[in-house]
């Protein structure tokens, strides 16, 4: 007795909630659940009016149409969807698992046109483009989806990077700004804003966004690693290191951040520091870095003048990695091994370094050798004074 009361109170309630919504929004898809609606509750009244106790499958039918119907109603309606939409959806959804990509872009247009402010559908048609590289109307599409939904911050985002893939960068760091302005903790927002700003080689106004996403995501590894390349591209080194440690605290498994730790510590002639972080990126499972780390193990050991475990270190990063051979010539400290080195015919090798995680690899290789010729010829000089000295 407890339920069937619970649920004709519940019934009524909602029923009096559409109701209302259907005169308010003068929408004539409120009928469509006012029906059901309707018909659950007359059943109700009807085991009500005879007195007998309805069985499980007429409570079953009445809270389907009573409850369950009028709630999922509430919930497109909250998402901005109605049944034929979803309905839209189903058949653009067959096109897209059929790989009819023409099809997909027939069905969205059409339907975009006869719900102009359908918000599933601009986006749906947004991502279409671009995936297919029509980023002007992507642009245009997301646009479109940011004004129909300006709460939902993840479309900012999804601008922006469609900004930068259209050559509006300007447009897409102002954007940026305003979103991180009203939601300074959204991570995602952060660290695109600050991977445009250095793609642009505005390395300060860089630091300065990924230092501020810092207090709101103090845990998250990608943000010190982020760090530690900006800081490095301003030979900043004494910070780049900093916040490499945190990150390879933080993330074990990073291994290019260990392998710029051990290039850091190579530039400032640490060799025992350097060795292990090159041994701890041998352990990593990405062909390029296991490469270099052997690399640079090779080069340490030259300096060291440990020439035979120097040819070893070598030819296993020749193994891996036979285009490391490249390197090894225009090496000054190698020349005294190239020809006990074996060389090896090329391959595909399995990296998931990025291309700028390699130009920062790189910058610190050609930064360590501009330092060494840099000393050289500072040794140069003061021996030549000596011995003009010792000369006079």
């Amino acid at each position: 007795m407890i339920s069937i009361i619970i649920f004709t109170i519940l019934s009524l309630i909602i029923f009096v909630i559409t109701f209302f919504k259907l005169i308010k929004k003068n929408n004539s898809n409120y009928i469509f659940a006012l029906i059901p609606e309707f018909i659950g509750i007359v059943i109700n009244f009807v085991y009500i009016f005879i007195s007998i106790k309805p069985n499980t499958i007429v409570i079953l039918l009445m809270y389907i149409l009573s409850i369950i119907i009028p709630i999922i109603g509430f919930i497109l309606e909250k998402n901005d969807i109605n049944l034929l939409e979803i309905i839209g959806i189903t058949k653009i959804k067959y096109y897209e698992n059929k790989n009819q990509k023409e099809k997909v872009k027939n069905e969205l247009l059409k339907n975009v046109q006869k719900y102009p402010n359908s918000y599933i559908y601009h986006k749906k048609l947004a991502k279409w483009y671009e995936e297919n590289k029509e980023i002007e109307k992507a642009e245009y599409e997301y646009i479109k989806i940011v004004e129909l939904k300006p709460k939902n911050y993840d479309n900012y985002i999804k601008l922006a990077n469609v900004y930068i893939q259209n050559d509006k960068n300007e447009y897409a760091i102002e954007l940026l700004n305003t979103l991180l302005k009203n939601k300074p903790e959204l991570k995602e927002a952060s660290i695109l804003l600050g991977e445009t700003l250095y793609n642009n080689n505005m390395f300060k106004e860089a630091i300065n966004v990924y230092r501020e996403a810092l207090k709101y995501n103090p845990s998250e590894y990608m943000i010190y690693y982020e760090l530690g390349m900006t800081y490095t591209r301003l030979n900043d080194f004494k910070n780049a290191k900093e916040y490499y440690k945190k990150a390879a605290t933080i993330n074990s498994t990073l291994g290019v951040a260990k392998l710029n730790l051990g290039q850091i510590s190579l530039l400032f002639k640490d060799y025992e520091e350097a060795e292990k972080y090159f041994m701890e990126c041998i352990e990593i499972e990405d062909d390029k870095i296991q490469a270099d780390a052997y690399y640079y193990l090779a080069k340490i050991k030259l300096i060291n003048n440990q020439k035979e475990l120097a040819i070893q270190y070598a030819n296993i990063a020749l193994e891996i990695n036979p285009n490391m051979i490249k390197i090894m010539e225009q090496d000054v400290y190698f020349a005294v091994i190239l020809g006990k080195i074996k060389k090896v015919e090329s391959k595909n090798i399995n990296s998931k370094i990025t291309q700028k995680e390699d130009n920062i690899i790189k910058y610190l290789n050609n930064t360590y050798t501009v330092v060494e010729e840099l000393l050289q010829g500072r040794d140069d000089n003061e021996k030549n004074v000596i011995n003009k000295e010792r000369d006079i």
